[in-house]
């Protein structure tokens, strides 16, 4: 993104045009009128944000500050509107001020701009939230450029990205909320969320996430809910919403994943636990790593759960392997609340799930009797079967309709 050219710094460069240009038909005292400077960075130090700090947009500079180190941010910190701050080599933001409030607040017309010295791919750092637990949290009409040089930790767990958060549960929960916010050219993937759960605070709307090295997202499966489809997410090198192993237990949440203009990648197992009821909406497109399933069952009997996917005949949901090989698929316990299939294909399902060591089975696997309701489905090249009744209840609480099986090992199997 092109830096927006503050009013006074275009007014000056017009002046000065116009006094070159001029001065041949002039006399020669009309050289000796001043011209307008425009005005240097104020370079912070590494102990500027030790207290609180507003930085404000100066209109005679175009660039308003340089942060030449990796910051330590404690003080309240305030970005106005307009302020464009300038990082250098492996520098950035730890954000660590806990109760104190973070705010990037920028407009529409004019964003804030935290970009690189060297407008190259992975040339600064990033921001890093440790502990950021004010409920105004924000990020706003901000661009995020250039970042990425370096892990924003150096120990495990690894947080990278151009911006990341930091996942806490013996402390606060964390709090951000990021509304029209860009993050482009970064050296690693865009966004790291992979550890949040679901007692952090965080929305997020409106984001483009895009030229980036790696993938747009990172996240963790009970907080992939908060993005939605107001974002973009494509134009990196690795176009994926990425599902990562971190909680991915869904349990005491009602949630929607939405379709996003990628697909979503699943690392490993999704677990739909207790009061964890979780509906995919038309049109999305789910990959699977190898070793990745789908698991929607509860510990007692009496617990609810459900997994709903909600596609159409225009906009199936397609769930597919990542490796072009194969995936685990779906796995049912037992169920009292009734899930649903409509309009989905299901492709290249091996029915392994590790969870019972469970091995080449169907593609949806049926423990204890679950209910489950599949309609307008397309079961594809499947080396074993479409559903597997692994207990021994003939099907009782399944019902289907309008099903195609194309290149499948079988349709009903039981042990």
């Amino acid at each position: 993104m092109k830096l927006p050219i503050k009013p006074i710094t275009f007014l000056s460069l017009f002046f000065f045009s116009f006094i070159f240009l001029t001065a041949c038909s002039t006399d020669d005292d009309s050289l000796d009128e001043p011209i307008e400077e425009i005005l240097p960075p104020i370079v912070l130090d590494c102990s500027y944000f030790s207290e609180d700090r507003v930085l404000e947009n100066d209109l005679e500079r175009p660039v308003d500050y340089i942060v030449p180190c990796w910051a330590n941010v404690q003080g309240s910190l305030k970005i106005e509107p307009g302020v464009v701050i300038e990082f250098e080599n492996h520098a950035g933001l730890r954000i660590n001020l806990e109760s104190n409030i973070f705010e990037i607040k920028g407009t529409a017309t004019d964003p804030v701009i935290l970009t690189g010295t060297s407008k190259q791919k992975g040339y600064w750092r990033g921001i890093f939230l440790t502990e950021a637990y004010n409920l105004n949290n924000i990020i706003e009409h901000t661009v995020i450029e250039y970042a990425g040089s370096q892990d924003l930790t150096g120990s495990s767990p690894v947080y990278e990205g151009s911006l990341a958060i930091r996942g806490v549960s013996s402390t606060t929960p964390q709090a951000i909320t990021l509304n029209h916010v860009e993050i482009s050219n970064g050296g690693s993937l865009g966004l790291d969320f992979h550890r949040i759960e679901k007692n952090a605070t965080v929305t997020t709307s409106h984001l483009t996430i895009t030229g980036n090295e790696g993938v747009p997202v990172k996240v963790s499966a009970e907080m992939a809910h908060v993005f939605d489809n107001t974002s973009s997410y494509s134009g990196n090198d690795l176009d994926f919403f990425n599902i990562t192993t971190d909680h991915y237990e869904i349990e005491d949440q009602t949630v929607t994943w939405q379709k996003l203009d990628v697909p979503y990648l699943v690392d490993g197992r999704v677990h739909g636990k207790k009061n964890g009821h979780l509906t995919i909406e038309a049109g999305v497109e789910m990959q699977f790593k190898a070793g990745a399933y789908l698991q929607f069952s509860p510990l007692m009997p009496s617990e609810s759960t459900s997994f709903k996917i909600q596609g159409t005949a225009s906009e199936p949901v397609h769930l597919k392997p990542y490796n072009g090989t194969n995936w685990g698929g779906i796995y049912w316990g037992y169920t009292n609340e009734m899930s649903s299939i409509d309009y989905a294909i299901i492709e290249k399902a091996k029915g392994d799930f590790p969870v019972g060591n469970i091995e080449n089975t169907g593609a949806i696997y049926l423990w204890a009797n679950p209910h489950l309701t599949v309609t307008n489905t397309i079961f594809k090249d499947l080396q074993n079967c479409a559903f597997y009744e692994g207990t021994g209840y003939d099907f009782e609480n399944l019902s289907i309709t309008n099903i195609t099986y194309e290149n499948v090992g079988g349709e009903f199997c039981t042990p």
